[in-house]
């Protein structure tokens, strides 16, 4: 017995450290890793949670911008067509066959007399190449833009025919080659004093005169 026990407990003593140690050992490892994966997860947590609140920092900012805008936007575009409507008269636009029922049977030697007053504002260069309607006068919108803004005296030596008048009876019709430079200069005239109800613009202007085969003139003018 003596000679057994001693052996027995060796490798009880020998069996229990082995088991103890991996069954402590798991644990252990256990624990480790919870702590590995659980640091891991409230760092991301962390930065979820700032990123979050960065967001909805951001979320709040754009959403106090946009009803600060949203608020404004109203008042502006409201400015804008209070402007458009009380600043921009409005001008009568002519069509081929009031332009041709107005011309006379003849042309005068003073168009600026005749009761409706035509007035090509396209470049020299360009009615050389077209002519003009009959009884037209020349005024050029690029190169003349003040013509409208001299004194008479200053108008007939520049042009050599009498300025229409602001206060004239006659009814003034600006034409170009399609349209657009004769709306500009009939606001310019506008700003230089001449009244809108006396003003037109020939809408289709030149093309679409030559289109219906309207009378032409030669020009014989300065280039």
């Amino acid at each position: 017995m003596v000679s057994v026990l001693p052996s027995a407990i060796r490798r009880s003593a020998l069996a229990i450290p082995q088991s103890f140690v991996a069954g402590a050992a798991r644990p252990t490892i256990l624990a480790a890793s919870i702590l590995q994966r659980g640091g891991k997860l409230s760092a991301t947590s962390r930065g979820l949670s700032l990123l979050s609140r960065v967001q909805n920092g951001r979320a709040i900012r754009n959403s106090q911008s946009s009803r600060v805008q949203g608020w404004r936007a109203p008042k502006i575009q409201t400015q804008v067509r209070w402007n458009s409507d009380e600043s921009e008269p409005r001008l009568r636009y002519w069509k081929f066959e009031e332009i041709n029922a107005a011309l006379p049977s003849e042309s005068t030697d003073s168009p600026s007399h005749s009761p409706v007053i035509l007035v090509d504002v396209r470049e020299p260069v360009e009615l050389t190449g077209t002519g003009i309607i009959p009884t037209a006068i020349s005024i050029p919108l690029a190169s003349q833009p003040d013509a409208l803004y001299l004194t008479n005296d200053e108008f007939e030596t520049r042009f050599g025919f009498p300025k229409p008048q602001v206060d004239g009876e006659g009814k003034i019709v600006f034409y170009c080659k399609a349209g657009v430079r004769a709306e500009a200069a009939a606001q310019l005239a506008v700003q230089a004093g001449y009244d809108p109800e006396t003003l037109g613009v020939y809408y289709g202007s030149w093309l679409d005169w030559a289109k219906n085969g309207g009378r032409v003139e030669r020009w014989e003018g300065d280039d």
